[in-house]
């Protein structure tokens, strides 16, 4: 499944690792991820606010991520990426014990809030190990590997919750995906001269020392000063960030109405929902191919702005909805605007940063990800009770996102395009056309 061959060699290495903790990514994703809206709506009856607090509690991760970013700042890369992912699987596998919706949404919420902080360190190891002409493509070439396997292991997975239970497939999962973030460690001895080990941590007596806790503090501060002051001098990436805040509090302002409307309106079941995502996920496999040759020969903002359009159709077609199969166009659109978003906008903040500001833009993104994220569940709750208390249907709230979403995307089309990324310094093609230089073709070592 797509060979090393078609990755440049001084990346080769280090895809053939992130390839095997993919494929097994998938497997830990496409058994958990699809269902938890399902069962705690359908199995655990859980009600509008816990579904919110499941909804911001990845967001809420993305908000503190900036902290992170800060406290994890000189120290191995990989092994801050990995950390958090390893403690979500763990807190995943207690899931076993949850017996009640709060417990569930809690223990759920938790693992998602702290597999959320690690975005930027995510972001640093990933600028580092693969070229910026082929970064996109090499990206999609991952997820590939690993929304095949979410797709293969979604219709048993649906099956094996009505079985045995959520209790019991969970835990299995979670320790698939603690093996493949394992894996990611490996990458850290391909590049023991690039990142040597930070210098020894102060005993624990020092570190808790006033004058140390004072002094990280400023530090603490400086960082936060410097990170916020990015929305004040990049002005191209200030239109971005607010085009992105409107479009994702319009599309996330609904993500409780989600798992409402399916079970109590449609009536989808698990296996159902296990159709459902292997639609959504084959169709991500096919669009992952395709944005990512996209965001590396054209431009990755570009392909931002026609995934908010097409991402604007799926609250109207849910608005339409009245059969379970009504949804199979959305998680069609689904499939196709989560690859193309997951590449653009991580290849879209690499445009704006360099080798030394990535991880605070990132940290930035992340936060106002993070806010945005941990507020619109909420809002879209508060929406809900309100329009049932005046008798108006709640899915009219799909039209007022669909309006959000769409005045997002015109934002980014009147304010970014004006103001190009100011960080094209790649020698490759994707560079070259985003400068709009013509170049004379060249044989390509990524296909």
């Amino acid at each position: 499944m797509l060979p090393s061959r078609h990755v440049p060699a001084a990346a080769r290495a280090a895809y053939r690792l992130d390839r095997k903790a993919s494929l097994l990514a998938g497997l830990y994703t496409g058994a958990i991820f699809p269902f938890i809206g399902i069962i705690a709506r359908e199995t655990l009856h859980a009600s509008e606010l816990e579904l919110s607090i499941l909804s911001a509690a990845p967001f809420l991760g993305s908000l503190l991520a900036i902290f992170y970013a800060h406290a994890v700042e000189g120290r191995r890369k990989v092994r801050s990426m990995v950390g958090p992912f390893i403690l979500c699987r763990v807190i995943l596998f207690c899931v076993a014990f949850a017996h009640g919706s709060l417990a569930f949404v809690l223990l759920v919420g938790l693992a998602q809030l702290v597999a959320g902080v690690a975005g930027p360190a995510t972001a640093a190891v990933l600028k580092e190990i693969y070229p910026d002409d082929s970064r996109g493509r090499i990206m999609s070439y991952n997820r590939v590997a690993l929304t095949v396997t979410s797709a293969l292991i979604a219709l048993p997975a649906g099956w094996l919750l009505k079985q045995v239970g959520y209790q019991l497939l969970f835990p299995v999962a979670a320790v698939v995906g603690m093996v493949g973030s394992l894996t990611y460690l490996r990458i850290e001895n391909l590049y023991a001269d690039r990142w040597p080990p930070p210098p020894p941590a102060l005993p624990l007596r020092q570190r808790l020392a006033p004058r140390t806790a004072w002094r990280a503090l400023g530090e603490s501060l400086t960082f936060l000063r410097s990170t916020f002051q990015i929305l004040r001098d990049d002005k191209s990436y200030r239109w971005f960030a607010l085009s992105v805040f409107t479009y994702g509090f319009g599309n996330l302002m609904v993500l409780p109405l989600y798992p409402i409307f399916q079970v109590d309106r449609l009536h989808v079941s698990t296996p159902q929902m296990g159709w459902l995502a292997q639609i959504s996920q084959v169709t991500m496999i096919l669009a992952y191919f395709y944005w990512g040759r996209y965001v590396d020969l054209l431009s990755p903002l570009r392909a931002v702005a026609l995934n908010v359009l097409l991402n604007a159709c799926i609250p109207l077609l849910y608005f339409f909805s009245s059969e379970a199969w009504h949804l199979i166009p959305a998680f069609v659109l689904t499939g196709i605007t989560n690859a193309g978003i997951d590449l653009a906008y991580f290849n879209s903040i690499l445009a704006f940063a360099n080798e030394q500001t990535v991880a605070r833009y990132q940290a930035l993104h992340s936060f106002l990800l993070g806010i945005r994220g941990t507020v619109a569940p909420f809002a879209g709750a508060a929406l809900m009770r309100a329009m049932g208390a005046h008798g108006i249907d709640v899915k009219y709230l799909f039209l007022v996102s669909m309006a959000l979403i769409l005045l997002g995307c015109w934002m980014q089309a009147a304010g970014v395009k004006a103001q190009p990324p100011r960080n094209t310094s790649g020698n490759g093609e994707g560079a070259a056309r985003r400068q709009g230089i013509r170049r004379r073709p060249a044989k390509r070592t990524v296909k």
